[in-house]
């Protein structure tokens, strides 16, 4: 199976896709999004990276993994614009050579895309998705979705603040809406 039949296997048929035709290609591979309409739910899309799982990157502790992101945004925001965010984060997170944990935070930075208010993002467990997309396991090593939670305002200091486990906590009880990139951020309770 490949990464991109596992995939549609949880998400359903991929929609859309986009390639990064920038020169700064790595060994003649780009990274490329898809786009898959109506997960995690109606009204809303699942954006998915592919070509960061083509690197291993390193874990610590002599441990390695590969890598993809998983993003969802209602459709309301534009799709091209979407992709070209995650183009260009993945190709960032590429370069770094690092893989992104379970509750890294990155940013807050400009607003992911125009107009809205998310400026950061926050790395987790792909928990709103079908249970087996998380894990593509026919690559060696395997490879992780990320799910990349969009930060709003005072959200990326509240997770440095307070540590991703009680962040988490936070998202359950105050259950935001994390597929809107206008929401308000989350308060410390």
């Amino acid at each position: 199976m490949t990464l991109i039949e596992h995939l549609e296997k949880y998400l359903g048929h991929l929609v859309e896709g986009w390639a990064d035709s920038s020169p700064t290609e790595v060994a003649g591979k780009n990274i490329q999004v898809v786009r898959f309409s109506g997960v995690p739910y109606e009204g809303a899309s699942t954006f998915a990276t592919l070509g960061l799982s083509d690197y291993v990157v390193d874990l610590g502790g002599d441990r390695s993994v590969r890598q993809e992101f998983l993003f969802a945004t209602r459709d309301c925001y534009p799709a091209e614009q979407v992709a070209s965010f995650l183009v260009t984060f993945s190709s960032f997170v590429r370069s770094k050579q690092r893989a992104l944990l379970r509750g890294d935070v990155i940013g807050p930075s400009t607003p992911l895309i125009s107009g809205v208010a998310a400026n950061g993002l926050y790395a987790s467990n792909p928990v709103i998705f079908p249970e087996g997309v998380g894990t593509y396991s026919t690559s060696s090593p395997a490879t992780v979705m990320v799910w990349l939670i969009p930060l709003v305002g005072s959200d990326s200091s509240l997770v440095k603040e307070v540590g991703w486990n009680r962040f988490e906590d936070l998202l359950e009880m105050q259950n935001p809406d994390l597929l809107d990139l206008n929401r308000d951020p989350l308060r410390n309770i």
